[in-house]
């Protein structure tokens, strides 16, 4: 009898996956992406479902635009220095730029408080400023803790060791919310303290636990140049798509349209739901798209993008068919003016689909400026559209700018890549500062 050889399974599945542009690794990150997304989607879930029968679309509404500005505010203070401090540390070590870029943590973390704290009185006119606060402890404090001890892990360990501190932050939430609907007690002000203590705590040990495991001190370090110039590339980047991807609520918000919002909010929460999956290969793909030995990025983003296409198709056609049943089931009847709204949104998964590889190559190849204008073009666009047509027409401005944002972030995202995919990555000491560089020798002095 002859026995299988696993690892000619292995081998075969392997060569399978690469013919796709997928290798070993990022297969196996991409795995472990999965169960992340998996969980996440659980979570995401339960937490939908039992805030916004908790609270109801006005106040969901009010939930959903304060985190529209925190998330706006997160580019800032973690998700731009980390992705930063990830490609510093692939030229060096994390030892050897972990103080400096702590210390650039730290003043961004300021700067995200002081963002938050100047606009949420004309952003966020139904919340308390102290509702506010507890919810900026929590995540510019708390989770920003454990997203750096995420990206010390993911730069010593590789992904799958940082699918545990992401977790944590998953079931935190979820455990929080639970309890507190099912003792009768979820408000916004009573999830804010349970959920900043929580967040605080379990950052300071992840923080202090994994700079122990890597051997990495806690410290502040000098501020240089190139990490700086690094950092803001990055942050700016996503404190533009962030803004392009949430300015609708938070003009929803500031135009006082409370109820509406809340029903577009839990409309656009469905359609991100429905999405989780892909969220799963964006994640675990930065890696392999940032690794300066990782050629041929143009096909390996096509090759990416034709199966997101695959699956945000279907899954836009199901959201349409599914939407009169699962929307009710999920937050209660008080929601079923989302139905609509939800058919809406179903297809922009699709177009959006198209955004996600080619900005990641174009990192990957160092073109951040490109990135950067490209994301710029479609957030000005999207923001133009949010605030003429909001007023007037409520969410359908809304669902106008994001679909005219998203294409014109997807076109100009494949035309940059196209004109800019063949030429070298920058090489002067840092691509982002090479980048930056390009930045102001495209503005002569007058």
């Amino acid at each position: 009898m002859t026995t299988p050889d696993p690892n000619a399974r292995r081998g075969a599945l392997a060569a399978v996956t690469s013919r796709f542009g997928v290798g070993r690794q990022a297969l196996s990150d991409g795995a472990s992406g999965l169960v992340l997304e998996v969980c996440q989607l659980v979570g995401t879930f339960v937490f939908f479902a039992l805030v916004g029968r908790g609270l109801g679309p006005t106040d969901y509404g009010s939930f959903a635009a304060m985190y529209s500005l925190i998330g706006v505010s997160l580019a800032l203070a973690h998700i731009g220095p980390g992705l930063a401090f990830l490609q510093s540390a692939m030229g060096s070590s994390a030892r050897t730029v972990s103080a400096h870029f702590f210390s650039i943590y730290a003043v961004f973390i300021g700067i995200s408080v002081v963002i938050v704290l100047a606009t949420s009185q004309f952003l966020l006119p139904r919340l308390s400023i102290w509702t506010v606060v507890l919810f900026m402890v929590a995540e510019l404090f708390g989770t920003t803790l454990v997203q750096i001890a995420r990206t010390l892990r993911l730069i010593v360990n590789g992904f799958r060791a940082t699918v545990v501190l992401q977790l944590s932050l998953v079931v935190v939430k979820t455990v929080a919310v639970v309890a507190l609907y099912f003792t009768d007690s979820l408000t916004l002000r009573s999830y804010g303290i349970v959920y900043s203590i929580c967040c605080v705590v379990i950052g300071a040990v992840a923080f202090w636990k994994v700079t122990a495991s890597v051997d990495v001190p806690r410290r502040l370090g000098r501020l240089r140049r190139k990490h700086v110039a690094t950092t803001l590339t990055m942050s700016s980047t996503l404190l533009v798509f962030n803004l392009h991807n949430d300015g609708d609520k938070l003009t929803m918000s500031a135009n006082g349209l409370g109820a509406d919002l809340g029903l577009y909010a839990a409309a656009y929460r469905m359609v991100l739901l429905a999405v989780i999956p892909i969220n799963a290969l964006v994640a675990s793909s930065h890696r392999t798209f940032v690794d300066p030995k990782v050629g041929n990025q143009m096909r390996r983003a096509a090759k990416y993008t034709m199966a997101t296409t695959a699956y945000t198709t279907v899954a836009a056609l199901g959201l349409l068919l599914a939407a009169p049943i699962a929307l009710p089931l999920v937050v209660g009847d008080g929601f079923s003016g989302a139905i609509s709204i939800t058919r809406w949104l179903a297809p922009l998964m699709i177009v959006r689909g198209f955004t996600h590889f080619p900005l990641n190559a174009l990192m990957g190849l160092g073109h951040t400026v490109a990135r950067l204008w490209c994301i710029v073009a479609s957030a000005v666009v999207a923001m133009v559209l949010y605030i003429t047509l909001v007023p007037s027409i409520s969410w359908k401005g809304a669902v106008i700018g994001s679909y005219a944002g998203d294409a014109v972030l997807a076109i100009a995202a494949w035309v940059m890549l196209w004109r800019l995919g063949d030429k070298p990555r920058p090489t002067d000491g840092d691509a982002s500062e090479a980048a930056m560089a390009q930045v102001d020798a495209s503005y002569p002095d007058e």
